[in-house]
């Protein structure tokens, strides 16, 4: 298989009052183009530090990240990333939601908002795009945040306890859902979750 992500030797160190703390040590991983991993642990293990270093928003100490085999070094567009919460803008409605992530990257035009819409209309929620967030349920919202992620079209997807906010019932049929989208989407994806059940779901 073709290697997509690929990650050596990655630590990360912080320094406080009592001195040096290590977040992450000598990780290395290697994903594959299509893959859906997950990566299991407990709150402060350094999951989420991990996913901040690949999607360059935050800094390693050591160690190399390479994407589709080319050295990253800072933030890169072939990372998506959704956080906890989906960040939806409330005064927005939710096809402005979507376009948010393209009009940042100044790629905000007729034919982005037309592939927008197919996206909308692909995953049931173009009946929904003059609705504003507060009127969509939570499992919803989220899908509305994975539309947004995909219009800038990236390579990999990272995933940070994406779910975490939704109750048990409406994260596992959520992750369904996403995890379907991104199948047909051929978007390789990184999750990184406490919960045991949902990382094997």
């Amino acid at each position: 298989m073709e290697k997509i992500l690929e990650i050596k030797n990655v630590s990360k160190k912080y320094q406080n009052k009592e001195g040096e703390i290590i977040a992450l040590q000598d990780i290395n991983l290697r994903i594959n183009k299509g893959e859906f991993v997950s990566i299991i642990g407990p709150s402060g293990c350094g999951k989420s530090t991990l996913l901040s270093i690949i999607a360059g928003l935050e800094h390693k100490t050591s160690g190399e990240i390479y994407i589709e085999g080319e050295k990253c070094e800072g933030i890169s567009s072939k990372i998506g990333y959704m956080l906890q919460r989906d960040c939806l803008l409330e005064w927005r409605n939710i096809l402005s939601n979507t376009m948010f992530g393209l009009e940042v990257k100044g790629k905000k035009d007729k034919e982005s908002k037309k592939q927008v819409e197919e996206l909308l209309k692909k995953y049931d929620l173009y009946d929904f795009k003059d609705k504003y967030p507060s009127e969509l349920s939570g499992g919803m919202r989220q899908r509305v945040a994975l539309i947004r992620t995909l219009a800038i079209k990236p390579k990999i997807l990272l995933l940070d306890e994406a779910f975490s906010a939704l109750d048990y019932q409406t994260r596992i049929m959520v992750t369904n859902d996403i995890y379907n989208i991104l199948r047909k989407e051929g978007i390789t994806a990184l999750v990184v979750t406490h919960d045991i059940s949902e990382g094997r779901f």
